[in-house]
Protein backbone atom coordinates (compact mmCIF):
# COMPACT_ATOMS: atom_id res chain seq x y z
CA UNK A 1 0.00 0.00 0.00
CA UNK A 2 1.26 3.46 -1.20
CA UNK A 3 2.20 5.47 1.51
CA UNK A 4 0.54 9.32 1.56
CA UNK A 5 3.30 11.82 1.69
CA UNK A 6 2.38 13.51 4.92
CA UNK A 7 2.77 10.22 6.72
CA UNK A 8 5.99 9.59 4.73
CA UNK A 9 7.38 12.20 6.35
CA UNK A 10 6.04 11.21 10.06
CA UNK A 11 7.63 8.41 9.42
CA UNK A 12 10.79 9.42 8.35
CA UNK A 13 11.27 12.42 11.40
CA UNK A 14 9.98 9.66 14.31
CA UNK A 15 12.73 6.89 12.43
CA UNK A 16 15.00 9.62 12.65
CA UNK A 17 14.52 9.21 16.56
CA UNK A 18 13.65 5.69 17.42
CA UNK A 19 15.53 3.66 14.56
CA UNK A 20 13.07 2.89 12.55
CA UNK A 21 12.94 2.44 8.82
CA UNK A 22 11.06 4.46 6.71
CA UNK A 23 8.76 3.53 3.98
CA UNK A 24 11.55 4.25 0.77
CA UNK A 25 9.87 6.96 -1.41
CA UNK A 26 7.64 5.33 -4.22
CA UNK A 27 7.88 6.33 -7.78
CA UNK A 28 4.74 7.70 -8.68
CA UNK A 29 2.02 5.73 -10.80
CA UNK A 30 3.04 5.79 -13.87
CA UNK A 31 1.36 4.69 -17.11
CA UNK A 32 3.20 2.45 -19.45
CA UNK A 33 1.07 3.00 -22.36
CA UNK A 34 3.34 5.87 -24.30
CA UNK A 35 6.94 4.00 -23.94
CA UNK A 36 9.62 6.59 -23.85
CA UNK A 37 7.68 9.29 -25.07
CA UNK A 38 5.70 10.04 -21.63
CA UNK A 39 6.37 13.44 -20.55
CA UNK A 40 8.48 13.69 -16.97
CA UNK A 41 7.25 14.02 -13.58
CA UNK A 42 9.62 13.48 -10.45
CA UNK A 43 9.32 10.74 -8.88
CA UNK A 44 10.41 11.39 -5.15
CA UNK A 45 10.47 14.68 -3.27
CA UNK A 46 11.78 13.22 0.20
CA UNK A 47 15.69 12.69 0.54
CA UNK A 48 17.54 11.08 3.37
CA UNK A 49 20.02 13.39 5.27
CA UNK A 50 23.76 12.83 4.40
CA UNK A 51 25.77 11.25 7.64
CA UNK A 52 26.78 13.50 10.63
CA UNK A 53 29.84 15.78 9.50
CA UNK A 54 28.99 15.39 5.87
CA UNK A 55 27.98 18.41 3.75
CA UNK A 56 26.95 18.62 0.36
CA UNK A 57 30.31 19.45 -2.07
CA UNK A 58 28.81 18.55 -5.71
CA UNK A 59 26.38 16.67 -7.91
CA UNK A 60 26.87 15.06 -11.09
CA UNK A 61 23.52 15.20 -13.29
CA UNK A 62 22.79 13.63 -16.63
CA UNK A 63 19.33 13.97 -18.55
CA UNK A 64 17.90 13.27 -21.82
CA UNK A 65 16.41 16.58 -23.35
CA UNK A 66 12.64 17.54 -22.57
CA UNK A 67 9.19 16.67 -23.98
CA UNK A 68 9.81 16.79 -27.91
CA UNK A 69 7.58 17.21 -31.16
CA UNK A 70 8.19 14.08 -33.69
CA UNK A 71 10.85 13.66 -34.94
CA UNK A 72 10.21 13.73 -38.73
CA UNK A 73 7.31 14.34 -41.40
CA UNK A 74 6.64 9.88 -41.17
CA UNK A 75 4.15 8.50 -39.04
CA UNK A 76 1.76 11.44 -39.26
CA UNK A 77 2.45 11.34 -42.78
CA UNK A 78 1.95 8.01 -43.68
CA UNK A 79 -1.26 8.15 -40.86
CA UNK A 80 -2.75 11.05 -43.27
CA UNK A 81 -2.38 8.45 -46.37
CA UNK A 82 -3.90 5.54 -44.98
CA UNK A 83 -7.06 7.76 -44.22
CA UNK A 84 -6.51 9.29 -47.23
CA UNK A 85 -7.24 5.53 -48.85
CA UNK A 86 -10.04 5.02 -46.74
CA UNK A 87 -11.94 7.76 -47.47
CA UNK A 88 -11.68 7.58 -51.97
CA UNK A 89 -13.58 4.04 -51.18
CA UNK A 90 -15.43 5.77 -48.50
CA UNK A 91 -14.44 2.73 -46.08
CA UNK A 92 -14.35 5.18 -43.39
CA UNK A 93 -16.31 5.25 -39.97
CA UNK A 94 -17.64 7.80 -37.56
CA UNK A 95 -15.37 6.90 -35.02
CA UNK A 96 -12.21 7.94 -37.47
CA UNK A 97 -13.98 10.98 -39.21
CA UNK A 98 -11.79 13.74 -37.64
CA UNK A 99 -8.16 11.40 -37.25
CA UNK A 100 -7.30 13.67 -40.55
CA UNK A 101 -7.61 16.84 -39.45
CA UNK A 102 -6.12 15.50 -36.47
CA UNK A 103 -3.19 14.30 -38.04
CA UNK A 104 -3.04 17.63 -40.24
CA UNK A 105 -2.92 19.99 -36.87
CA UNK A 106 -0.24 17.51 -35.48
CA UNK A 107 1.81 17.87 -38.18
CA UNK A 108 1.49 22.19 -38.68
CA UNK A 109 1.97 21.74 -34.87
CA UNK A 110 5.29 20.19 -35.61
CA UNK A 111 6.06 22.31 -38.30
CA UNK A 112 6.27 25.62 -36.04
CA UNK A 113 7.99 24.17 -33.51
CA UNK A 114 10.22 26.34 -31.93
CA UNK A 115 11.44 28.69 -29.46
CA UNK A 116 12.78 31.69 -30.99
CA UNK A 117 13.15 33.55 -28.16
CA UNK A 118 14.78 31.55 -26.26
CA UNK A 119 17.36 30.56 -29.23
CA UNK A 120 17.92 34.98 -29.17
CA UNK A 121 19.06 34.43 -25.45
CA UNK A 122 21.32 31.25 -26.26
CA UNK A 123 23.02 32.74 -29.53
CA UNK A 124 27.32 32.29 -29.25
CA UNK A 125 26.19 30.58 -25.54
CA UNK A 126 25.44 27.00 -26.87
CA UNK A 127 28.16 25.01 -29.29
CA UNK A 128 26.19 22.79 -31.27
CA UNK A 129 27.47 19.73 -33.52
CA UNK A 130 26.01 20.21 -36.82
CA UNK A 131 22.56 22.17 -37.01
CA UNK A 132 21.81 25.60 -36.18
CA UNK A 133 18.37 25.97 -34.06
CA UNK A 134 15.65 26.44 -36.68
CA UNK A 135 12.02 25.70 -36.42
CA UNK A 136 10.05 22.33 -37.08
CA UNK A 137 9.76 18.44 -35.83
CA UNK A 138 12.38 17.95 -33.23
CA UNK A 139 12.52 20.55 -31.43
CA UNK A 140 11.25 20.85 -27.52
CA UNK A 141 7.46 21.69 -26.97
CA UNK A 142 6.61 24.39 -23.96
CA UNK A 143 6.25 21.29 -22.32
CA UNK A 144 9.51 20.12 -22.62
CA UNK A 145 10.99 23.20 -21.71
CA UNK A 146 8.57 23.80 -18.40
CA UNK A 147 10.19 20.24 -17.24
CA UNK A 148 13.89 21.12 -17.36
CA UNK A 149 13.05 24.29 -15.60
CA UNK A 150 11.32 22.88 -12.53
CA UNK A 151 13.75 20.19 -12.53
CA UNK A 152 16.40 23.06 -12.47
CA UNK A 153 14.53 24.83 -9.65
CA UNK A 154 14.16 21.52 -7.73
CA UNK A 155 17.69 21.12 -7.73
CA UNK A 156 18.44 23.94 -6.27
CA UNK A 157 16.10 23.76 -3.74
CA UNK A 158 17.51 20.04 -2.80
CA UNK A 159 21.02 21.38 -2.44
CA UNK A 160 21.19 25.00 -1.77
CA UNK A 161 24.78 24.57 -0.38
CA UNK A 162 26.21 24.13 -3.93
CA UNK A 163 24.20 27.44 -4.98
CA UNK A 164 24.66 29.99 -2.30
CA UNK A 165 26.53 32.27 -4.43
CA UNK A 166 29.66 31.47 -2.80
CA UNK A 167 32.99 32.55 -4.66
CA UNK A 168 34.81 28.96 -4.87
CA UNK A 169 31.47 27.26 -6.33
CA UNK A 170 31.71 26.71 -10.04
CA UNK A 171 28.26 25.11 -12.43
CA UNK A 172 29.43 23.59 -15.74
CA UNK A 173 26.67 22.94 -18.47
CA UNK A 174 27.76 20.11 -21.49
CA UNK A 175 25.32 19.04 -23.99
CA UNK A 176 25.62 16.34 -26.68
CA UNK A 177 25.72 19.85 -29.36
CA UNK A 178 22.27 18.49 -29.91
CA UNK A 179 19.69 21.72 -30.78
CA UNK A 180 17.04 19.99 -28.54
CA UNK A 181 19.45 18.61 -26.07
CA UNK A 182 21.68 22.60 -25.43
CA UNK A 183 17.92 24.10 -25.44
CA UNK A 184 17.32 21.96 -22.46
CA UNK A 185 20.05 22.71 -20.21
CA UNK A 186 19.49 26.00 -20.94
CA UNK A 187 15.92 26.03 -19.71
CA UNK A 188 17.19 23.97 -16.52
CA UNK A 189 20.05 26.83 -15.85
CA UNK A 190 16.98 29.50 -15.79
CA UNK A 191 14.84 27.51 -13.41
CA UNK A 192 17.95 27.08 -11.41
CA UNK A 193 18.71 30.22 -11.41
CA UNK A 194 14.89 31.17 -11.08
CA UNK A 195 15.49 29.55 -7.77
CA UNK A 196 19.19 31.01 -6.64
CA UNK A 197 19.66 33.89 -8.34
CA UNK A 198 22.78 34.64 -6.15
CA UNK A 199 24.13 31.77 -7.92
CA UNK A 200 24.24 33.85 -11.11
CA UNK A 201 28.11 34.71 -11.38
CA UNK A 202 29.10 30.82 -10.49
CA UNK A 203 26.69 29.02 -13.24
CA UNK A 204 28.40 28.90 -16.74
CA UNK A 205 26.75 31.07 -19.19
CA UNK A 206 27.54 28.78 -22.36
CA UNK A 207 26.76 24.97 -22.80
CA UNK A 208 29.66 23.28 -24.25
CA UNK A 209 29.47 19.92 -26.33
CA UNK A 210 30.75 16.72 -25.42
CA UNK A 211 29.49 13.83 -28.17
CA UNK A 212 32.14 11.30 -26.31
CA UNK A 213 30.78 11.62 -23.44
CA UNK A 214 26.73 12.12 -24.50
CA UNK A 215 26.68 10.86 -27.72
CA UNK A 216 28.92 8.08 -27.54
CA UNK A 217 26.64 5.56 -30.21
CA UNK A 218 27.66 8.11 -33.11
CA UNK A 219 31.02 8.33 -32.07
CA UNK A 220 33.15 6.59 -33.80
CA UNK A 221 36.09 7.53 -31.64
CA UNK A 222 34.15 5.44 -29.23
CA UNK A 223 35.88 1.95 -28.56
CA UNK A 224 32.94 0.00 -29.35
CA UNK A 225 31.66 1.95 -32.09
CA UNK A 226 32.36 -0.70 -34.89
CA UNK A 227 31.20 -3.79 -32.46
CA UNK A 228 28.07 -2.06 -31.20
CA UNK A 229 26.96 -1.11 -34.42
CA UNK A 230 27.48 -4.92 -36.34
CA UNK A 231 25.34 -6.16 -32.76
CA UNK A 232 22.74 -3.59 -33.91
CA UNK A 233 22.25 -5.04 -37.43
CA UNK A 234 23.19 -8.51 -36.57
CA UNK A 235 20.47 -11.33 -36.50
CA UNK A 236 20.32 -11.70 -32.81
CA UNK A 237 18.24 -8.25 -32.13
CA UNK A 238 16.56 -8.15 -35.77
CA UNK A 239 15.20 -12.09 -35.07
CA UNK A 240 14.30 -11.06 -31.10
CA UNK A 241 12.64 -7.73 -32.27
CA UNK A 242 10.64 -10.07 -35.35
CA UNK A 243 9.36 -13.07 -33.19
CA UNK A 244 8.25 -10.35 -30.34
CA UNK A 245 6.62 -7.85 -33.00
CA UNK A 246 5.37 -10.87 -34.85
CA UNK A 247 3.25 -12.76 -31.66
CA UNK A 248 -0.64 -12.96 -32.87
CA UNK A 249 -1.57 -10.12 -30.09
CA UNK A 250 -0.10 -7.65 -32.65
CA UNK A 251 -2.51 -8.30 -35.57
CA UNK A 252 -5.35 -8.50 -32.79
CA UNK A 253 -4.46 -5.63 -31.72
CA UNK A 254 -3.87 -3.53 -34.97
CA UNK A 255 -7.04 -4.86 -36.20
CA UNK A 256 -9.51 -3.84 -33.18
CA UNK A 257 -7.79 0.15 -33.56
CA UNK A 258 -8.60 0.01 -36.81
CA UNK A 259 -11.87 -1.63 -37.18
CA UNK A 260 -12.78 1.08 -34.85
CA UNK A 261 -11.79 3.74 -37.72
CA UNK A 262 -12.09 1.95 -40.99
CA UNK A 263 -14.57 -0.72 -42.51
CA UNK A 264 -14.02 -4.26 -41.85
CA UNK A 265 -13.13 -4.88 -45.67
CA UNK A 266 -10.73 -2.01 -45.67
CA UNK A 267 -8.73 -3.46 -43.18
CA UNK A 268 -8.62 -7.09 -44.36
CA UNK A 269 -7.75 -5.67 -48.14
CA UNK A 270 -4.80 -3.18 -45.72
CA UNK A 271 -3.64 -6.99 -43.95
CA UNK A 272 -3.75 -8.65 -46.97
CA UNK A 273 -1.20 -6.54 -48.63
CA UNK A 274 -3.40 -5.09 -50.98
CA UNK A 275 -1.70 -1.40 -50.90
CA UNK A 276 2.09 -0.22 -49.92
CA UNK A 277 2.45 3.42 -48.59
CA UNK A 278 5.22 4.84 -48.68
CA UNK A 279 7.02 8.35 -48.61
CA UNK A 280 9.74 9.74 -49.89
CA UNK A 281 12.35 8.61 -46.69
CA UNK A 282 11.45 4.97 -47.63
CA UNK A 283 9.38 4.20 -44.63
CA UNK A 284 6.64 2.10 -45.23
CA UNK A 285 3.12 0.64 -44.43
CA UNK A 286 2.61 -2.56 -46.08
CA UNK A 287 -0.27 -4.24 -43.43
CA UNK A 288 -2.67 -3.04 -40.80
CA UNK A 289 0.13 -3.52 -38.26
CA UNK A 290 2.28 -1.17 -39.80
CA UNK A 291 -0.65 1.45 -39.82
CA UNK A 292 -1.59 0.93 -36.39
CA UNK A 293 1.74 1.35 -35.17
CA UNK A 294 2.25 5.11 -37.16
CA UNK A 295 -1.19 5.96 -35.43
CA UNK A 296 0.34 4.74 -32.19
CA UNK A 297 3.21 6.94 -32.67
CA UNK A 298 1.41 9.96 -32.74
CA UNK A 299 -0.66 9.33 -29.47
CA UNK A 300 2.37 9.05 -27.30
CA UNK A 301 3.61 12.36 -28.62
CA UNK A 302 -0.03 13.81 -29.01
CA UNK A 303 0.31 14.90 -24.95
CA UNK A 304 3.68 16.86 -25.69
CA UNK A 305 2.32 18.72 -27.87
CA UNK A 306 -1.10 19.57 -26.19
CA UNK A 307 -3.38 17.09 -28.26
CA UNK A 308 -4.98 14.08 -27.49
CA UNK A 309 -5.17 10.88 -29.60
CA UNK A 310 -6.67 8.59 -26.85
CA UNK A 311 -9.58 7.34 -28.08
CA UNK A 312 -7.89 5.63 -30.79
CA UNK A 313 -6.77 3.42 -28.81
CA UNK A 314 -8.12 1.22 -25.24
CA UNK A 315 -5.56 0.82 -22.16
CA UNK A 316 -5.10 -2.64 -23.43
CA UNK A 317 -4.28 -2.14 -26.80
CA UNK A 318 -1.93 0.89 -26.11
CA UNK A 319 -0.14 -1.28 -23.37
CA UNK A 320 1.01 -3.74 -26.42
CA UNK A 321 2.08 -1.48 -28.66
CA UNK A 322 4.52 0.29 -26.02
CA UNK A 323 5.72 -3.09 -25.14
CA UNK A 324 7.08 -3.63 -28.32
CA UNK A 325 8.82 -0.30 -28.36
CA UNK A 326 10.16 -1.42 -25.04
CA UNK A 327 11.75 -4.38 -26.63
CA UNK A 328 13.30 -3.58 -29.12
CA UNK A 329 14.67 -0.16 -26.89
CA UNK A 330 15.72 -2.62 -24.49
CA UNK A 331 17.66 -5.19 -26.79
CA UNK A 332 19.36 -2.34 -29.07
CA UNK A 333 20.67 0.10 -26.08
CA UNK A 334 18.97 -1.16 -22.37
CA UNK A 335 20.32 -4.05 -20.55
CA UNK A 336 20.02 -6.43 -23.43
CA UNK A 337 20.88 -10.44 -23.64
CA UNK A 338 22.22 -12.81 -20.58
CA UNK A 339 25.32 -12.78 -20.73
CA UNK A 340 26.69 -9.90 -22.99
CA UNK A 341 27.10 -6.19 -21.80
CA UNK A 342 27.80 -4.72 -25.70
CA UNK A 343 24.16 -3.43 -25.79
CA UNK A 344 25.17 -0.77 -22.77
CA UNK A 345 29.04 -0.71 -22.45
CA UNK A 346 29.41 1.90 -25.01
CA UNK A 347 28.01 4.25 -22.61
CA UNK A 348 31.63 4.15 -20.30
CA UNK A 349 32.82 7.13 -21.21
CA UNK A 350 30.01 8.89 -19.53
CA UNK A 351 30.56 6.82 -16.02
CA UNK A 352 34.38 7.53 -16.65
CA UNK A 353 33.34 11.04 -16.69
CA UNK A 354 31.26 11.18 -13.35
CA UNK A 355 33.80 9.61 -11.51
CA UNK A 356 36.57 12.68 -13.21
CA UNK A 357 34.42 15.45 -12.98
CA UNK A 358 34.06 14.75 -9.54
CA UNK A 359 37.35 14.03 -8.20
CA UNK A 360 38.18 17.06 -10.45
CA UNK A 361 35.68 19.39 -9.44
CA UNK A 362 36.10 18.60 -5.49
CA UNK A 363 39.99 19.57 -6.02
CA UNK A 364 39.48 22.39 -7.62
CA UNK A 365 36.27 23.76 -6.08
CA UNK A 366 35.67 22.27 -2.95
CA UNK A 367 32.72 25.18 -1.74
CA UNK A 368 30.78 23.32 -4.12
CA UNK A 369 30.20 22.21 -7.79
CA UNK A 370 28.29 20.50 -10.22
CA UNK A 371 28.07 19.13 -13.61
CA UNK A 372 24.99 19.14 -15.81
CA UNK A 373 24.46 17.08 -19.00
CA UNK A 374 21.89 17.56 -21.41
CA UNK A 375 21.46 13.98 -23.94
CA UNK A 376 18.88 11.83 -25.05
CA UNK A 377 17.28 8.61 -24.62
CA UNK A 378 20.35 6.97 -26.07
CA UNK A 379 22.63 7.70 -23.41
CA UNK A 380 20.36 7.13 -20.44
CA UNK A 381 19.24 3.62 -21.46
CA UNK A 382 22.49 2.40 -21.90
CA UNK A 383 23.81 4.30 -18.62
CA UNK A 384 21.41 3.28 -16.20
CA UNK A 385 21.92 -0.30 -17.79
CA UNK A 386 26.11 0.09 -17.15
CA UNK A 387 25.30 1.47 -13.37
CA UNK A 388 22.85 -1.07 -12.48
CA UNK A 389 20.01 1.55 -11.79
CA UNK A 390 16.67 -0.04 -10.30
CA UNK A 391 14.27 -1.38 -13.40
CA UNK A 392 17.99 -2.08 -15.34
CA UNK A 393 19.46 -4.60 -13.68
CA UNK A 394 18.14 -7.77 -15.31
CA UNK A 395 18.59 -9.42 -18.91
CA UNK A 396 16.71 -11.63 -20.75
CA UNK A 397 17.02 -14.58 -23.27
CA UNK A 398 15.85 -15.07 -26.66
CA UNK A 399 12.99 -16.79 -25.74
CA UNK A 400 11.57 -14.25 -23.35
CA UNK A 401 8.51 -12.84 -26.09
CA UNK A 402 6.64 -11.62 -22.91
CA UNK A 403 8.57 -9.23 -22.44
CA UNK A 404 6.86 -6.83 -19.43
CA UNK A 405 6.77 -10.28 -17.30
CA UNK A 406 10.37 -10.93 -18.19
CA UNK A 407 11.60 -8.14 -17.09
CA UNK A 408 10.67 -4.79 -14.55
CA UNK A 409 12.41 -2.57 -17.35
CA UNK A 410 9.73 0.15 -18.67
CA UNK A 411 10.66 2.91 -21.16
CA UNK A 412 7.89 4.67 -19.44
CA UNK A 413 10.53 5.24 -16.36
CA UNK A 414 14.24 4.23 -17.80
CA UNK A 415 13.67 6.43 -20.78
CA UNK A 416 10.35 8.82 -20.35
CA UNK A 417 11.23 12.28 -21.85
CA UNK A 418 13.66 14.07 -19.40
CA UNK A 419 14.67 10.74 -17.88
CA UNK A 420 17.98 11.56 -15.30
CA UNK A 421 20.69 10.14 -12.69
CA UNK A 422 21.44 12.48 -10.40
CA UNK A 423 24.77 11.40 -7.96
CA UNK A 424 24.77 14.28 -5.04
CA UNK A 425 28.05 14.07 -3.43
CA UNK A 426 28.96 15.05 0.16
CA UNK A 427 32.17 14.98 1.98
CA UNK A 428 33.18 15.56 5.20
CA UNK A 429 36.46 17.31 7.06
CA UNK A 430 38.76 14.67 6.64
CA UNK A 431 37.95 14.38 3.00
CA UNK A 432 35.74 11.30 2.37
CA UNK A 433 33.25 11.08 -0.11
CA UNK A 434 29.76 9.71 0.00
CA UNK A 435 27.23 9.54 -2.82
CA UNK A 436 23.13 9.12 -2.76
CA UNK A 437 21.56 8.72 -6.16
CA UNK A 438 18.49 9.89 -7.83
CA UNK A 439 16.74 7.87 -10.34
CA UNK A 440 14.27 10.39 -12.21
CA UNK A 441 14.75 12.50 -8.95
CA UNK A 442 13.64 9.09 -6.64
CA UNK A 443 16.61 7.97 -4.37
CA UNK A 444 17.41 4.75 -5.29
CA UNK A 445 20.61 2.45 -4.25
CA UNK A 446 22.87 1.07 -6.54
CA UNK A 447 23.07 -2.25 -7.74
CA UNK A 448 25.49 -4.98 -8.78
CA UNK A 449 27.94 -5.47 -6.00
CA UNK A 450 27.89 -2.10 -4.68
CA UNK A 451 27.81 -1.77 -0.97
CA UNK A 452 26.75 1.09 1.45
CA UNK A 453 27.99 2.72 4.18
CA UNK A 454 26.22 0.89 6.52
CA UNK A 455 23.27 -1.34 6.39
CA UNK A 456 19.69 0.01 4.27
CA UNK A 457 21.64 3.31 3.94
CA UNK A 458 21.65 4.94 0.36
CA UNK A 459 25.10 6.18 0.50
CA UNK A 460 28.09 4.91 -1.11
CA UNK A 461 31.47 6.08 -0.61
CA UNK A 462 33.06 7.34 -3.67
CA UNK A 463 36.27 4.08 -4.01
CA UNK A 464 33.68 1.72 -3.60
CA UNK A 465 31.63 2.60 -6.69
CA UNK A 466 34.55 2.98 -8.67
CA UNK A 467 35.38 -0.51 -7.51
CA UNK A 468 31.71 -1.76 -7.91
CA UNK A 469 31.24 0.13 -10.94
CA UNK A 470 34.24 0.19 -13.19
CA UNK A 471 36.84 -2.71 -11.51
CA UNK A 472 39.21 -0.57 -10.17
CA UNK A 473 41.38 -1.80 -7.47
CA UNK A 474 40.43 -0.26 -4.30
CA UNK A 475 41.65 -0.73 -0.09
CA UNK A 476 38.79 -3.53 1.00
CA UNK A 477 37.38 -1.43 3.92
CA UNK A 478 36.66 1.62 1.00
CA UNK A 479 33.36 1.24 1.56
CA UNK A 480 33.33 2.31 5.29
CA UNK A 481 33.60 5.65 6.38
CA UNK A 482 35.51 6.85 9.52
CA UNK A 483 34.05 8.18 12.89
CA UNK A 484 34.61 11.87 14.19
CA UNK A 485 36.33 10.15 17.05
CA UNK A 486 38.52 7.67 15.25
CA UNK A 487 39.21 10.29 12.04
CA UNK A 488 41.45 8.19 9.23
CA UNK A 489 40.52 4.97 10.94
CA UNK A 490 37.91 2.65 8.35
CA UNK A 491 35.70 1.94 11.81
CA UNK A 492 31.57 2.22 10.61
CA UNK A 493 30.06 5.15 12.04
CA UNK A 494 27.91 4.23 14.74
CA UNK A 495 26.66 7.32 16.83
CA UNK A 496 23.63 9.69 15.71
CA UNK A 497 23.07 11.45 12.91
CA UNK A 498 22.26 15.25 12.97
CA UNK A 499 19.60 16.02 10.36
CA UNK A 500 20.82 19.06 8.00
CA UNK A 501 18.67 22.06 7.71
CA UNK A 502 16.44 20.33 4.92
CA UNK A 503 15.27 17.77 7.43
CA UNK A 504 12.02 16.78 8.39
CA UNK A 505 12.07 16.30 12.13
CA UNK A 506 10.00 16.61 14.86
CA UNK A 507 10.40 20.09 17.28
CA UNK A 508 12.85 18.49 20.39
CA UNK A 509 13.84 15.47 18.25
CA UNK A 510 16.80 17.45 16.49
CA UNK A 511 20.51 15.79 17.05
CA UNK A 512 21.70 12.82 18.84
CA UNK A 513 19.18 10.89 19.94
CA UNK A 514 19.81 6.99 20.77
CA UNK A 515 18.74 5.00 17.90
CA UNK A 516 18.84 7.46 15.43
CA UNK A 517 21.01 6.53 12.05
CA UNK A 518 24.48 8.20 11.42
CA UNK A 519 24.56 6.45 8.26
CA UNK A 520 22.68 8.05 6.35
CA UNK A 521 19.54 5.13 6.11
CA UNK A 522 16.33 5.72 5.13
CA UNK A 523 15.33 5.80 8.94
CA UNK A 524 16.04 10.09 8.59
CA UNK A 525 14.48 11.41 5.80
CA UNK A 526 14.45 14.92 4.81
CA UNK A 527 11.68 16.74 2.44
CA UNK A 528 12.43 19.02 -0.77
CA UNK A 529 10.11 21.78 -1.43
CA UNK A 530 9.19 21.23 -4.98
CA UNK A 531 10.02 23.42 -7.72
CA UNK A 532 6.78 22.51 -9.64
CA UNK A 533 5.93 19.81 -11.83
CA UNK A 534 4.48 20.01 -15.27
CA UNK A 535 0.90 18.40 -14.59
CA UNK A 536 -0.92 16.02 -16.86
CA UNK A 537 -2.70 18.80 -17.30
CA UNK A 538 -0.40 20.07 -19.35
CA UNK A 539 -0.07 17.32 -20.94
CA UNK A 540 -3.38 17.53 -22.77
CA UNK A 541 -4.08 14.05 -21.96
CA UNK A 542 -7.92 14.28 -20.79
CA UNK A 543 -9.07 10.05 -21.03
CA UNK A 544 -6.68 8.19 -19.73
CA UNK A 545 -4.55 7.78 -16.41
CA UNK A 546 -2.67 10.69 -15.49
CA UNK A 547 1.46 10.26 -15.75
CA UNK A 548 2.82 13.85 -14.61
CA UNK A 549 4.80 15.44 -16.16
Amino acid sequence: MRVPPVRKLLIGSLGAVLGLSAVPAQAVDVDNSMSTKTPYAAEGSHYTVPPEGFHAVNTQIVARHGSRGLSGFKYDALTMKVWQKAHELGAGKPAGKNLHQQTEAMHEANETLGDEATWAQMAGRAQLTDDDFKRGYGNLTPLGAREHEQMGERLAHRMPELFDGGSGTTVDLVSSGEPRAAESGWHFRSGLLKAAPQAAGNVSETIRSDTATLYFHKDKNNADYKTYKKYLSGDRVKNYVDSVWNQPKSKKYARSVLTRIYSEDFVDRLAAGEWTFEIPSGKKIDNEVDAAVQLYNLYIVAPALGMDFSQYFTPEEANWFAMLLDAEDYVQKGPGFTGSDISYRNSRPLLDDFFASIDRQSAEHPDGSATLRFAHAETLIPFEALIKAPGSQTQITAGDLDFWKATDWRGASQGRMAANVQWDVFANDQGQQVVRMLLNEREVPFGGTCRAIGDGSVFYTVPELKRCLTGASVPADSWQVATPQQSGTSSPWSDASTPNSHATTSPGLRGGTAGSNALGSRGAESSVVSGGAASSADAGRPGLPATGG
